[in-house]
């Protein structure tokens, strides 16, 4: 596959001989159409595309999975352990909200990191220390010590859920990015899958450790916390066999071991020598990355200033807010929602398939008859909410591998805007329908929002400078994260006080997140008889396209 795109790579005679290269100058005696030097992303579409590119997909779709595992698993866990630990439903709302809020936290200084430290040590060193922490949560005596191990997890996951985006999407070439980030986007809903399929199949175990010098019992849920870190710990064993990404090693002026990556990509990919590869040295723009070799809480926060403020001035300002206020629509709506999610299908369960009535109308019900009466502390969760869940796991997933395969043919723009408002309409349409079966429908569908967390991604890398991307990419996350956390609450809020008004403001924000996503830009075709120079005119300068 990488010989098609050997054969129809032309580079332009002007473009090269206008730039330096890092070892040399072209090869002028070997001919008109024998290049041996060109740019990064000329280079990158040399390597073609193959098993390399999946293989690296997939890795990443793990490291994606265990995100949203451990991000989404509190509202499995919760509703088990809220005897345990004796919990309010009040605390169950606050504690839902724990990954979010460190996610708010750090993301911010995670993106610094990986901007200036590199992809992949950023992830390694989070991944490992999340998981540990993880397993350290799922022996915590009592809710406070539950939420502090929690949070503390939740702090270094922060470190890969917005870097891997950026490692992913920097591994594959213009023609192949978004197809690639949107198949690696695809294991969030995957996860949204195994999450309850594990669920289902640790929490109705019956066993009790007692665990003495802890004064605590080893039940279900608590094993249930350790096996949603497990895709963290395979991510961190997987990782440790990936090279840095080449983006960012050219970024920083390590020119030689970035074409060494890429070679390695088009060895695997063309199972060719490594030494074959047709180019021998990469071109270098006159503006290189400057990297710091200052030290102190002083050159930090100056670093940190230099990777932040160009994104709040033009000509990036618009993207950074539009990114921004998109995610956090989305993260609200999505991951707001579906911290309640057990809780809706537990209680739509406990009501039964033979009334016409509506989500809201068995919440308000099963709400008063609490408060009415004194019921004994239930922790077990119906079988009907796991299989619900998987359903809507499937079809989240599902809706992820479809936008993989459209994405080239129909183009972001159009899926992103198309998805936020039919999905949207959905949303407040789960409210309206008093078939019960129609409803969990139309709320799965509202649901599928979700799946343009990762075009979204997309669209961020090819709007910002590699300079910039991870830490761009990053605060988008974290404002996603913060729609996470308040969606969260106010949905909470919402089921006590006035049910239909959840239902109908994170519908219509949805809406409007689809009206703001008409002015993202058109994706240019790029010809494969023309110059492939577009897409370092996109990401290594100032000037979003």
């Amino acid at each position: 596959m990488a010989d098609k795109y050997a054969y129809n790579f032309v580079p332009d005679k002007e473009v090269l001989e206008s730039h330096t290269t890092v070892n040399g100058a072209m090869d002028k005696s070997s001919g008109k159409n024998e290049k041996t030097a060109a740019s990064l992303d000329e280079a990158m579409l040399l390597s073609g595309f193959g098993i390399y590119n999946v293989l690296h997909m997939l890795m990443s779709g793990v490291i994606l999975m265990g995100m949203i595992m451990q991000s989404l698993a509190l509202g499995y866990i919760l509703p088990a352990a809220q005897c345990d630990l004796e919990l309010t439903l009040q605390q169950q709302g606050w504690i839902s909200a724990i990954p979010f809020l460190a996610i708010i936290l750090t993301s911010y200084f995670w993106g610094w990191l990986a901007d200036t430290q590199g992809r992949r040590p950023v992830m390694l060193f989070s991944m490992l220390i999340s998981a540990i922490l993880s397993a350290f949560a799922s022996f915590a005596p009592e809710v406070v010590s539950f939420g502090i191990l929690v949070f503390f997890s939740a702090v270094f996951m922060a470190g890969s859920s917005a870097v891997a985006y950026t490692y992913l999407g920097e591994f594959n070439n213009l023609r192949h990015r978004d197809k690639m980030v949107a198949f690696g986007s695809s294991f969030v809903g995957i996860g949204t899958v195994i999450l309850p399929c594990v669920s289902w199949l640790i929490l109705p175990l019956d066993f009790a450790y007692d665990i003495p010098f802890l004064g605590i019992a080893y039940r279900p849920w608590r094993l249930l916390v350790v096996a949603c870190a497990i895709p963290f710990a395979v991510g961190t064993v997987m990782l440790m066999f990936a090279p840095e990404s080449p983006k960012y090693l050219f970024a920083i002026g390590h020119h030689e071991v970035a074409l060494d990556v890429v070679k390695k990509m088009y060895a695997r990919n063309s199972k060719q020598p490594a030494e074959s590869f047709p180019i021998k040295s990469l071109i270098v723009d006159n503006q290189t990355t400057k990297t710091t070799t200052s030290r102190g809480a002083t050159a930090v926060w100056q670093s940190m200033k230099e990777q932040t403020i160009p994104l709040f001035k033009p000509p990036l300002l618009p993207w950074t807010a539009l990114t921004c206020f998109v995610q956090f629509g989305i993260f609200a709506t999505t991951n707001g929602f579906y911290v309640w999610f057990p809780s809706i299908l537990n209680s739509l369960a406990n009501h039964g398939d033979g009334e016409e009535t509506r989500i809201c109308d068995v919440l308000d019900a099963n709400k008063n008859l609490a408060n009415n009466g004194t019921m004994l502390c239930d922790d077990t969760i119906h079988t009907s909410t796991f299989e619900r869940s998987i359903y809507i796991g499937l079809v989240f997933s599902s809706m992820y591998i479809i936008v993989g395969f459209l994405v080239d043919y129909v183009g972001k723009k159009v899926i992103i805007v198309v998805i936020l408002f039919v999905t949207g309409c959905c949303g407040i349409g789960a409210h309206l329908a008093y078939n019960q079966q129609l409803a969990v429908v139309l709320f799965a569908i509202f649901q599928m929002s979700g799946a343009c967390i990762g075009l979204m991604n997309a669209v961020a890398v090819e709007l910002f400078p590699t300079k910039y991307r991870a830490m761009a990419i990053c605060l988008s996350m974290m404002m996603g994260r913060v729609g996470s956390m308040v969606g969260s609450n106010l949905i909470g809020l919402f089921l006590d006080v006035n049910c239909g008004a959840g239902f109908y403001m994170f519908g219509s924000i949805i809406i409007v997140n689809s009206l703001f996503c008409l002015t993202l830009p058109r994706k240019k075709e790029v010809s494969p008889e023309k110059k492939v120079i577009i897409e370092s005119t996109q990401n290594e300068t100032h000037e979003p396209v």
